[in-house]
């Protein structure tokens, strides 16, 4: 693959690279306890992605580190001086215009050479630096090095401390070139001397690893003069060694192999990362499923409640309907009685009294009609008087099964909550907790109205079958004197008859006639029961169904105040197994796009 062609599908790729590792990384931040080392490491990954080949200067202050940099730009971007002027590390990457940029522990320089097509370079502060954390610093971004560029001066090359440098630095496992600068101080035949010591003393530092170090031999200072005049003098430049330099940062790339090790540097790490990751995600799916269970238990145990609880209005209706159809029974019991043939001649003269308007005159005095005395004799309103305490007992069952199934539930979930892992429960919004006062109002609002409805209808009843009553007796006294006077008139036209025969039929025909009309009393009984019960059925219904509406709100405020107790738990069980689920699918997604980025890898040939 030729140079130009290798450098557009490595652009290409680590774009790609690069846009597939920043998701993951936002990804990862939502997989909890996934331990800070490995997020370190994703983001360390995403560095990598980010920067086409990173080269790390690294040694002791005022060896020329930041000189180097300033010498390959062509123009002093970073200050150099005989004291650590760079505290910070420091990356100059390509970009548009020059620019710094502050973030965190590092700065960023951003600069339109076109050598920063291909590299990106960082300054670190001195290994030896008297200012505390240096050393520290450096050493924590060694690791994101491509390439790492031990400078040291000629003056002082492979003392003490830059072997002990060189030691620590082969732990990285990194490729490394020792940077001699100054060696303008230099004779010819001493730099070609120096240069033969650093590269035997760095070849016995570095026998582990079966590696010979780069030794190249510069000149920061006559790099700079060769920088001085337009265009650069050529003969300066390579007099510098950084022709040297120059030539492998444009030729770094143009091997496929190294090519495909920086990309698939940064895949590698986060590969082991997203590995974790997932194992850390479907270990805790699973125990979300104890979690699930524990959530549903909960939801169970206030879906059992309210079946309870509907069983008990059941049981209250079924009570209310006993005491009606006891009143039915005894109600029938008493209309029937009144209108039975043993008490016709009582129901005749009643009736006699009623249209003579006797009656009415006794009634004013104390006396009772027919329907109220057998009412009383039955006592028919009995069970009707039994339905407030009824009702009354419905509102504290109800509430005590609530403040029973509150605590329950709260000690339960409490205890659910006490063997969640520490990030979840970290994670609880709110706390559990019954209500500080019940609201009463629904049930006891409803007892009034339908006590009320109930104390009507008996009135209201009494009154209607006392009049029905007094009707019928009316009626049937005003048939027997009809039967009668036509009886009269036909004897008077009929004359002094002698015939004996005449006035027997007459007779007979009177009696037959006014004991039909009290046949009809038993009728009249039967019809006035029917419709005695029909009422009653009505205002069971309708009682039933006013204090079935006023439980269904009270049942409905016990489910309320039972989710609220414990809405935080169920709340945390929900969103945590639906961001983990979404978690676990995003990472699987990011598995599959590694895959076919390490295929394309692959792919680049020599």
């Amino acid at each position: 693959m030729n140079r130009p062609s290798l450098l557009s599908r490595y652009e290409t790729l680590r774009r790609k690279e690069f846009e597939t590792l920043t998701g993951l990384v936002e990804t990862l931040g939502k997989v909890d306890g996934l331990p800070a080392d490995q997020m370190d490491q994703a983001r360390d990954a995403l560095f990598h992605a980010d920067h086409p080949f990173l080269i790390v200067l690294v040694g002791a202050f005022n060896t020329g580190k930041s000189s180097i940099i300033n010498a390959l730009l062509g123009e002093p971007v970073l200050g150099v001086g005989p004291t650590p002027t760079t505290d910070r590390i420091v990356t100059v990457r390509q970009g548009p215009s020059l620019q710094r940029i502050a973030s965190g522990d590092a700065d960023t320089i951003f600069h339109p050479s076109h050598l920063l097509d291909q590299v990106s370079l960082v300054d670190t502060p001195g290994l030896d630096s008297i200012f505390k954390g240096h050393d520290e610093t450096t050493r924590h971004f060694l690791h994101r090095a491509d390439l790492v560029m031990l400078v040291m001066l000629a003056t002082q090359a492979m003392s003490q401390s830059n072997l002990d440098y060189l030691s620590a630095l082969r732990d990285y496992g990194k490729r490394i070139v020792l940077v001699v600068n100054q060696i303008d101080l230099l004779d010819p035949d001493e730099q070609v001397t120096l240069k033969a010591f650093v590269a035997q003393q760095g070849q016995t530092i570095l026998s582990t690893t079966g590696v010979t170090p780069d030794v190249w031999m510069v000149s920061a200072k006559l790099a700079a003069q060769a920088n001085a005049v337009e265009p650069r003098d050529p003969a300066l430049w390579d007099a510098s060694g950084f022709a040297q330099i120059e030539h492998f940062i444009t030729t770094a790339l143009s091997d496929a192999a190294r090519v495909r090790g920086k990309l698939e540097t940064p895949l590698q790490i986060v590969r082991n990362v997203l590995t974790n990751a997932l194992t850390q995600v479907r270990d805790e799916q699973n125990a979300l499923v104890d979690y699930r269970k524990s959530a549903q238990n909960v939801r169970a145990q206030m879906e059992q409640s309210a079946v309870e609880q509907n069983t008990a209005v059941a049981e209250t209706t079924g009570e209310l309907a006993a005491l009606f159809a006891d009143t039915e029974s005894r109600g029938t019991s008493a209309i029937r009685e009144m209108f039975q043939w043993s008490r016709a001649a009582n129901m005749a003269a009643g009736g006699l009294l009623e249209l003579t308007g006797l009656a009415r005159f006794g009634r004013r005095f104390g006396g009772r009609t027919p329907a109220r005395t057998a009412f009383e004799s039955k006592r028919v309103t009995e069970p009707l008087d039994q339905i407030p305490g009824v009702v009354d007992k419905l509102g504290p069952r109800l509430e005590g099964r609530d403040v029973k199934d509150v605590d329950d539930l709260i000690a339960y979930t409490r205890r659910e909550i006490g063997v969640l892992p520490p990030v979840l429960q970290n994670k609880l919004v709110g706390s559990l907790g019954a209500p500080m006062t019940y609201d009463r109002s629904i049930l006891s609002a409803a007892r009034g109205n339908l006590i009320a409805l109930v104390d009507k209808a008996k009135r209201a009843e009494s009154e209607r079958i006392d009049r029905a009553v007094q009707n019928t007796l009316v009626i049937l006294a005003m048939y027997e004197i009809v039967v009668i006077i036509v009886a009269f008139l036909i004897g008077i036209t009929a004359g002094g008859s002698n015939n004996g025969g005449f006035w027997i039929l007459l007779v007979l025909a009177v009696i037959t006639f006014m004991i039909g009309g009290l046949a009809i009393l038993p009728v009249r009984g039967l019809l006035m029961a029917r419709a005695y019960v029909g009422r009653l059925e009505s205002l069971k219904t309708d009682l039933t169904a006013a204090l079935g509406r006023a439980a269904e709100r009270q049942i409905s405020f016990g489910a309320g105040i039972r989710r609220d107790a414990v809405t935080p738990f169920l709340r945390l069980v929900e969103s945590q197994t639906s961001q983990v689920d979404i978690v676990k699918v995003d990472l699987e997604r990011y598995q599959t796009t590694l895959s076919g980025l390490e295929k394309d890898l692959a792919a680049i040939k020599e």
